[in-house]
């Protein structure tokens, strides 16, 4: 069995405790990774080394830290450390690789542009699927500067229509077919199947079975058209339990199509040990589109939002093909997945039913981390 160390770091405490208590007081100094119930073995080995340093068992009491009655007495002072041993694949330090942005040349890659494949850093297998012309990088978006890159000098782009028309305010920009590039389903591993009454989260034996958000399916309401995708496969750094990804979303079909269930959609699938799914959706459980709860920037007056009857304004999109339509703010995806696992990202967005009424999401800041045990999230950035 292999051990591993964590510390603990505590103020000035005492304890009486049988022996057995004593190393449950020790194991709980430890994480276990998502899917290891394996929190408890490997406690054993290296007891001697680990602990007796710690612990008097003589019989007569000397006043300072040790028992007239035979029992085991732990006294750690303040600001001192002590290693405790870890059972085979328990996740006990976190080690966030050194990340340092690459993206400020001018010919910068795509993978390079979202955070990662940086040179000396853990590297991950990257393609794309979809029309060129609906991948890019930008630096920047609209007159007020609201959307600056949140990593390095640049974030991806990634859309449903031509990236290249986002700058276009006449109206008619940002709502073009993009040719063969309708697969009508969604791509494997992606399903548009929910897991059930259920997420994985509150039940991990219905990973694999589908969706484990349970977010798509009620909003797949038609054929995928226009799609366009990232992907990213590699092995998760042992010194990490989680990573996340910040992005933006802006559809064309705001207001004609809002709640609606026919309006374009976002997707981040998920293929993990730990999960298997969509990991970018709001707090009511639906996916980035025109009906996540994230809309924050809305530039119409339209009679069926109910939020805007006296007219909404954002000025965040003049300038843009998307003033009189809508976006989000920045927001950031958080998933867990295991150490040392490999594990597939998609990153996906189309039209739903159509070719035209485009939509976008900006991508940016990949990072590694150590937030495996809360269930995938999707949160704004303030």
């Amino acid at each position: 069995m292999t051990l591993g160390f964590c510390r603990l770091y505590s103020a000035r405490f005492t304890a009486i405790a049988t022996l057995s208590g004593a190393l449950g007081l020790f194991a709980t100094g430890c994480k276990t990774p998502p899917g290891d119930d394996s929190a408890d073995e490997g406690i054993d080995s290296g007891i001697d080394s680990g602990i007796d340093s710690g612990i008097d068992t003589n019989d007569d009491t000397t006043g300072d830290g040790d028992s007239a009655d035979g029992e085991l007495k732990l006294d750690i002072e303040e600001n001192e450390t002590d290693t405790v041993p870890c059972g085979e694949g328990e996740f006990c330090d976190c080690e966030i690789p050194t990340h340092t942005p690459c993206d400020n040349t001018g010919n910068t890659p795509i993978v390079q542009a979202l955070g990662l494949n940086c040179p000396g850093e853990p590297t991950v297998t990257f393609t794309t699927s979809g029309a060129a012309a609906g991948i890019g990088t930008r630096s920047s978006f609209g007159n007020l500067g609201a959307f600056p890159p949140q990593e390095g000098g640049k974030y991806v782009v990634i859309g449903s229509g031509r990236v290249d028309e986002l700058d276009d305010n006449t109206g008619f920009g940002c709502s073009s077919d993009l040719g063969a590039y309708d697969p009508i389903t969604l791509p494997a591993p992606m399903v548009g199947t929910d897991v059930g009454a259920q997420t994985c989260t509150e039940n991990p034996g219905l990973i694999g079975m589908g969706d484990c958000s349970n977010t798509i399916e009620s909003q797949l309401a038609g054929s995928v058209n226009d799609y366009t995708e990232l992907r990213i496969t590699g092995t998760v750094p042992l010194g990490v339990n989680s990573f996340s990804y910040d992005l933006a979303y802006f559809s064309f079909e705001y207001p004609d199509y809002y709640l609606s269930v026919y309006n374009d959609m976002y997707i981040g699938w998920l293929e993990s040990e730990v999960w298997t799914g969509n990991i970018s959706f709001d707090n009511e459980g639906a996916p980035i589109s025109l009906n996540a709860g994230f809309l924050d920037y809305r530039d119409a007056n339209p009679l069926n939002d109910p939020e805007c009857q006296g007219g909404c304004s954002a000025p965040e999109l003049h300038g843009t093909c998307m003033e009189g339509h809508a976006g989000t703010k920045w927001l950031k995806t958080n998933a867990g997945v295991k150490p040392g696992e490999t594990f597939t990202l998609v990153l996906g967005i189309f039209d739903m039913s159509d070719s035209i009424l485009d939509s976008y999401a900006f991508l940016d800041n990949f990072e590694w981390g150590c937030d495996g045990e809360e269930p995938p999230s999707t949160t704004p950035i303030e």
